[in-house]
């Protein structure tokens, strides 16, 4: 089976001018905004001030020059360490640099803001491709716990701050106040950008979610120029939000890709089609984009997801759709100040060996008010009790066909 590694193999020495930038091409650079770019890739507002074309340059680095300073500020042995699931993106980062579809991009705009105050992880960088156009990926969730808690406000915010700073983000990238005296400008290796040139944004998981919504509310001018929004296997919106005009308005170009399990990418609302694929993985795992399977310059579709996807989204739907959103907001507040209790600062912390965070949570626990432990355990309660029902139901309608001779 072939993933995006293979597809670089295949594809990395065939330029945007012979193939033009696809899904898969698409879902590399999402991989790659997980790489930790801090003080290698200049920042948006350097960007954003930069108004001649020397200045531009100066805001932006070269794919291959990013690699070379990365190693020197990180070892191998650090980076396989690591218990994140996306550890393995500073290697697509490499086996990216060694052909020329990849090998001659520039790299600006690289931020990672983090805050407990806000509940906020937002992570973005800006690719600028040979094709003339810019690519926008937004960075999923990282190990952080703020970067949890804020995947769980989409239960109840309308609008979160890494929502909103990612917004922030494209104007300042791509906004008129960006690119007033400078909007042709060449790089180095010929790479033209001309007046308006074409945006195209994408992100994995709440990066989709960015994505989308950063599309959907970013300035006119800018949402003018976008081409397409992919969001790869990354959670939806409140019903709230998914009526806006302006969420209506970015529907079109959106493009979702989920894997044959998902989770993530069924939760919350929509309003766009999925395009279901196949993965080298089982479960929750096939949320790992390195398990995508490819086949030459597209992705290997499937006719819809799994049963075991569905129930499993109906369980988490029926249980927070039976809660307000005032006791979304309470059961997040009181499960991460748990959480934050224990000492860890991130998810890996606590399945580190021999799950060392469960005496902590376990200490955490009985310290909390005996009304705090009371809605914990209401909460854990309706969770079982709606995957209990979804399981109840999908049996029911099994039993049901096979009584009809259907099944």
């Amino acid at each position: 089976m072939a993933d995006m590694m293979d597809y670089l193999d295949w594809r990395g020495d065939v330029p945007f001018s012979a193939s033009p930038f696809n899904e898969v091409d698409n879902l590399i650079l999402s991989e790659v905004a997980y790489v930790d770019f801090e003080g290698i890739v200049p920042g948006p507002d350097e960007w954003a001030e930069a108004k001649t074309p020397q200045m531009k340059k100066a805001a932006t680095i070269s794919v291959t020059d990013a690699l070379i300073r990365f190693w020197e500020l990180h070892t191998k042995e650090e980076i396989d360490s690591s218990g994140t699931f996306y550890k393995k993106a500073p290697y697509v980062l490499e086996k990216l640099c060694s052909g020329p579809r990849f090998g001659n991009i520039y790299l600006a705009g690289y931020i990672n803001q983090v805050s407990a105050e806000k509940d906020e992880q937002m992570s973005a960088i800006t690719f600028f491709l040979p094709d003339g156009t810019a690519f926008a990926a937004f960075r999923g969730t990282d190990d952080s716990l703020i970067g949890w808690k804020e995947d769980f406000t989409f239960s109840f915010r309308k609008t979160t701050a890494g929502q909103k700073s990612a917004s922030e983000y494209l104007n300042k990238m791509f906004g008129i106040h960006a690119e007033t005296e400078c909007r042709e400008y060449s790089f180095d290796n010929g790479l033209n950008l001309k007046n308006n040139y074409p945006i195209r944004v994408g992100g994995h998981s709440k990066g989709g979610n960015f994505a989308v919504y950063a599309s959907a509310f970013c300035a006119e001018n800018v949402k003018n120029r976008i081409a397409c929004v992919y969001n790869n296997d990354g959670p939806g919106v409140l019903e709230e939000t998914a009526r806006t005009k302006e969420y209506k308005e970015i529907l079109p170009k959106v493009y979702s890709i989920i894997p044959q399990e998902s989770l993530f990418g069924l939760l919350l609302h929509s309003g766009y089609c999925h395009k279901v694929i196949k993965s080298s993985a089982k479960g929750l795992f096939q949320h790992d984009a390195l398990t995508w399977q490819v086949k030459r310059s597209r992705f290997e579709e499937v006719a819809h997801v799994s049963e075991k996807s569905l129930m499993l989204e109906k369980a988490i739907e029926s249980w927070v759709y039976g809660m307000t959103l005032e006791e979304r907001k309470k059961t997040v507040n009181i499960l991460f100040t748990l959480f934050e209790e224990t000492g860890f600062e991130n998810i890996s912390e606590f399945g580190s060996e021999q799950f060392r965070g469960i005496p902590e949570l376990l200490r955490a626990y009985g310290e909390m008010s005996a009304e705090e432990q009371h809605m914990l355990r209401e909460v854990i309660m309706r969770m079982f009790k709606s995957g209990a029902s979804s399981l109840s139901e999908e049996l029911q309608e099994k039993l049901a066909a096979y009584r009809k001779g259907i099944w």
